[in-house]
């Protein structure tokens, strides 16, 4: 189980991140890690990039803790979960530094982010909303390798059942089809919304908002039956939903066994339902079982290749960033460099002493960005990243588009194949081969690692000890 706290550093950056980096409490630094930048230099680092900050704000960074019970996690497990941890609050948008504590029984991690994004240069919020989310990430990789997360208290269990919360768009549904179900035409449809208090928007898609929500919504976030050419269709009575519903599972459902009625009602349905599937598939011009399962197969391929195309043009982005990031402090620091350079050999250690900070990294970064050099020698134009990730973000745009579409056709023809199978008492194949494994043996396995380093270690002094 961990336990997570986060607070801001608003004047003493440079002494946090000396404090959770002490090698008597990091085993030598043997747990320290970065992202964004080096723990050397890690404070200029932040200091650069919060001098192109959108909004003023008196944070430096963020320290952000993570605590684990005695005896939970061994040190190695410790920073592996701290550093996933932080990948997944942080989004790969902020620097940040992570030191894992084990000169305690409880090992715990240390983070500290810059308060400043190099990505966009926005500053982080933090707030109610964003410390639970925080949470939300600590318990969700702790429930994956195995660890307890942290129960909810009584007071707040006790409100979570009571509370009757009814999200914005689920009101905004109920309202649309109401108004559906009465409207003469479209153009009525839109009146009647009026009527209702909603105020309504449009372009080639419809948005509506009631006077108490600031933020319109977008009808087709709500579902494909209310997209703003399907609400027309509706109206007129034209519109035929391109889902079947998925059969009901009679042996396994639990309604079914208690009751012999909804028992009976429940094969009616989907005799009813099994109909309708074939009706659908005879339209998709499906030939026969195999068909049917070459087209799932060829959906899920398509969904898992478009899927893996968006990440990977959202890593070459995170890469343009931060190569946008080290190109920016590079440029920043090289005056000062030149300046060292053209120093004479009696000024140039005291020059030296006194901006050693700066010097390490622009040498650093110089190493970093030689891969990067152009043929000619010279750095990457600005002007050709920045249009690099503009054609991606399109392409991603593009794509996103694509998926919805594909994943919405996968979604239909995966529950006619899947209504074939119940009704033919077809078992879905099990992949053995591609087994994840155990998060719990990979728990075992840590464990018993830290057991045999410190049996070595005991067995080790026992040899050095010369009362032995």
């Amino acid at each position: 189980m961990a336990i997570t706290k986060i607070h801001p550093i608003k004047h003493t950056l440079g002494k946090s991140i000396i404090y959770i980096g002490n090698e008597c409490k990091t085993e030598g630094g043997k747990y320290i890690s970065t992202f964004g930048c080096a723990y050397e230099t890690a404070e200029l680092e932040f200091e650069l990039t919060a001098q192109s900050a959108k909004g003023g704000g008196e944070n430096q960074a963020y320290h952000l803790i993570q605590s684990f019970k005695p005896n939970e996690v061994t040190p190695e497990q410790c920073h592996e979960i701290g550093k996933k941890f932080a990948d997944e609050v942080l989004g790969g948008k902020y620097e940040y530094v992570i030191c894992t504590h084990t000169d305690k029984d409880h090992y715990h991690n240390h983070i500290i982010f810059n308060a400043v994004s190099f990505q966009d240069h926005k500053r982080y919020r933090s707030d109610k909303k964003s410390y639970y989310r925080i949470r939300e990430i600590s318990d969700k990789i702790c429930a994956e390798y195995g660890l307890n997360v942290v129960e909810p208290s009584g007071r707040k269990r006790s409100y979570e059942q009571k509370k009757t919360y009814v999200s914005n768009k689920y009101k905004i549904k109920k309202v649309i089809d109401e108004c559906i179900l009465f409207a003469v035409d479209y153009e009525d449809f839109l009146r009647r919304m009026r009527d209702k208090e909603y105020i309504v928007r449009e372009d080639e898609f419809l948005w509506f908002r009631d006077t108490v929500n600031k933020r319109f919504t977008k009808t087709d976030t709500i579902g494909r039956g209310y997209e703003k050419d399907n609400i027309e269709l509706r109206i007129k009575g034209m519109y035929q939903p391109k889902t079947v519903d998925l059969l009901i599972d009679i042996e396994h459902n639990v309604k079914c066994r208690q009751s012999k009625g909804y028992e009976q009602w429940a094969k009616i349905h989907n005799l009813q339902l099994i109909a309708k599937t074939l009706i659908v598939i005879h339209e998709r011009g499906i030939a026969d079982y195999d068909d049917l399962s070459k087209r799932v197969s060829e959906k899920s391929k398509k969904l898992k290749e478009t899927a893996d195309k968006i990440k990977s043009d959202k890593k070459r982005i995170a890469e343009l960033d931060a190569l946008t990031k080290k190109l920016n402090m590079y440029r920043n620091l090289k005056p000062i460099y030149e300046e060292y350079t053209k120093k004479n050999p009696l000024m140039k250690n005291g020059f030296y002493s006194n901006h050693k900070q700066e010097i390490d990294l622009f040498q650093r970064l110089t190493n970093e960005l030689k891969p990067h050099l152009t043929e000619d020698n010279k750095l990457p134009s600005a002007k050709l990243i920045e249009a690099e990730k503009q054609r991606l973000l399109t392409d991603i745009s593009k794509l996103s588009a694509l998926h919805k579409d594909i994943k919405e056709e996968y979604d239909e023809i995966a529950v006619l194949k899947k209504n074939v199978d119940m009704f033919l008492n077809i078992k879905p194949e099990r992949e053995t081969s591609k087994k994840k494994p155990s998060i719990l043996k990979k728990l075992a396995e840590y464990r018993e690692r830290a057991d045999r380093e410190t049996e070595q270690t005991q067995h080790h002094k026992g040899h050095n000890d010369p009362e032995l």
